[in-house]
């Protein structure tokens, strides 16, 4: 499949949010434009698809996560994916020594700091972890527990990262759909459907043959994008 072919059922927009990386901000920015959209160009139903990595990086990640909960719990229709930030967080909880070079590198320190956990000079890695998973609230543990790894609409797949070329959908891992880059972006030949996804930074949206890119480094650009899919049109908001 092909962007110029995909489509959607009629009477449906889906609006497929990028990285929000804790930017609370740009996030409830976007969210008007979206509604000022859809009160511009009423439709019968819409869906928000978040591509994963809500927290990290950004200034205001419990917020955030606070946010995405009360649009669950809203009458939107709502798809919240799983990123490869969220999993480092929520392994971080379990088992620390593994993944606290990987949480220190990637901004994961300002997670940490949004739930008032600061590092203690020679605290070992399960001291921390235990602070920080008693620090988070239970719902937000079930909300990041709760993330999806896929979402399928029409002519659309959507993950985090990407998939791996030359494997079914159906089949595909679980580590590729949130870790995939290269080999991914790489490839060229067209998927099963196409592809929309985040995770890897770009200065503006990607609309390639095969996939759709909304990672826009909101935590640095200040720049959150939405891509807009409906029939057979692909278009983009963004928070500039």
């Amino acid at each position: 499949m092909i962007v110029g072919e995909a489509q959607i059922e009629t009477g449906l927009r889906v609006y497929a949010i990028g990285d929000v990386h804790g930017c609370m901000d740009q996030l409830r920015h976007l969210t008007k434009l979206i509604d000022q959209d859809l009160l511009a160009s009423p439709v019968s139903r819409h869906q928000l698809v978040f591509l994963g990595d809500h927290v990290d990086r950004g200034p205001a990640n419990r917020e955030v996560i606070e946010y995405l909960i009360e649009l669950e719990a809203s009458d939107r229709d709502c798809i919240f994916l799983l990123g490869n930030h969220d999993e480092r967080i929520l392994v971080f909880m379990e088992n620390p020594d593994l993944v606290w070079d990987d949480v220190l590198r990637w901004g994961g320190a300002r997670t940490l700091e949004n739930y008032r956990i600061v590092v203690r000079p020679g605290e070992s890695h399960g001291s921390l972890s235990r602070r920080f998973s008693d620090a988070v609230p239970k719902e937000h543990k079930r909300f990041l527990k709760s993330l999806k790894i896929s979402h399928t609409v029409g002519d659309y797949f959507f993950c985090h990262a990407g998939v791996r070329p030359h494997v079914s959908l159906n089949a595909q891992a679980d580590h590729d759909l949130i870790w995939i880059r290269q080999d991914f972006l790489m490839h060229e030949e067209p998927f099963e459907k196409v592809i929309v996804h985040g995770h890897t930074p770009v200065d503006e949206p990607e609309l390639k043959t095969n996939r759709i890119n909304v990672d826009t480094r909101c935590y640095s650009s200040s720049v959150l994008t939405a891509v807009v899919l409906e029939g057979k049109s692909q278009r983009f908001i963004q928070t500039r």
